[in-house]
């Protein structure tokens, strides 16, 4: 009955958005807070990010259907101190779409690896919220694992990271033929407001330029079909022994989480604690499963004092 359903919300939503659809316009550029501009060719793929600031470098990466707009409140506010690289992840933002069906966490946490080996990067922590935060931890396995390497620091920040049930917007695009009836017939302002306003727990914080930027992202050409098939390939086919391996972290991780999360749920922090040795929490009250954008000045609050614990002197 489940799949039954979820076509069913899907027939819905298309039927409801007919009358209303426009097309979202570009977000404002967003080079001059964030940085330059910069793409990473990676096996003749080109990945979008900006650099700015000096010093240690942080890589901050976003969850599933979002982009680099989702760190425009803490990126440029750590780049005063650090050397702060924000990514689009395959198939997201203004980054390569291509149709080769490579868009599991892994696939990604391999770009990120191949990105820190040529930038030649030492001392890195590196910051994902939601699936940002499960490509940070299978980069950290890739690159380090019962070894020193590269990376100083981990902030998983409403991370995915053990099974769970997944919320209804993956389960949406995981319908096939969804991401090609979708352009034609739903609005992705609609769609975008519904994610959004889902992952807020103050639903007034959405704002209409957040659900601009976004939208305009999703309406992309390709997006349709990478967000379906990173839906189709979220839950990694080696969870358990992935999970099995997080007792194997030996740098300082931070975790952050809203409380009021009802996308990944807070028994996943718990979890998290529990497994990952030097491990501490911060919970964040009234907040939802994206607080560096719902609740930003107490997220960049957390981070800075974890960040100077690890560097201490800056």
């Amino acid at each position: 009955m489940r799949p039954i359903k979820t076509f069913i919300l899907g027939c819905f939503i298309l039927l409801l958005t007919t009358a209303c659809y426009r097309l979202p316009p570009p977000p404002a550029d967003l080079a001059e807070s964030w940085g330059e501009q910069k793409t990473f060719d990676y096996q003749g793929i080109k990945i979008n990010y900006y650099e700015k600031g000096q010093g240690r470098p942080l890589i901050l990466l976003h969850g599933f259907g979002a982009c680099a707009y989702t760190w425009r409140f803490l990126g440029p506010a750590l780049a005063g101190d650090y050397r702060v690289f924000t990514i689009d992840l395959k198939g997201f933002g203004w980054s390569d779409k291509p149709p080769d069906e490579k868009y599991a966490i892994s696939d990604q946490a391999d770009m990120v690896a191949a990105f820190i080996r040529a930038q030649k990067l030492q001392e890195v922590v590196l910051i994902g919220n939601s699936m940002g935060g499960a490509v940070a931890l299978m980069t950290y396995l890739a690159l380090q694992e019962g070894s020193p390497g590269p990376i100083k620091g981990l902030v998983l920040i409403d991370s995915a990271g053990y099974p769970q049930k997944m919320p209804w917007f993956i389960r949406l695009a995981q319908i096939p033929g969804l991401n090609t009836l979708g352009p034609m017939l739903l609005s992705p302002r609609f769609l975008t407001g519904l994610v959004l306003r889902k992952c807020y727990y103050n639903k007034e914080k959405v704002t209409e330029e957040a659900i601009d930027a976004y939208a305009f992202f999703s309406s992309l050409p390709g997006a349709a079909e990478a967000v379906r098939q990173t839906a189709k390939q979220i839950i990694p086919a080696n969870m358990e022994a992935m999970i099995a391996r997080y007792k194997h972290i030996r740098v300082p991780t931070l975790i952050i989480w809203g409380q009021e999360d009802e996308v990944v749920p807070l028994e996943n922090a718990r979890n998290f604690q529990r497994d990952i040795p030097d491990s501490q929490l911060a919970i964040l009250p009234h907040c939802g499963h994206i607080p560096q954008e719902e609740e930003p000045r107490e997220t960049l609050g957390i981070v800075t004092t974890f960040l100077q614990k690890l560097h201490p002197g800056r």
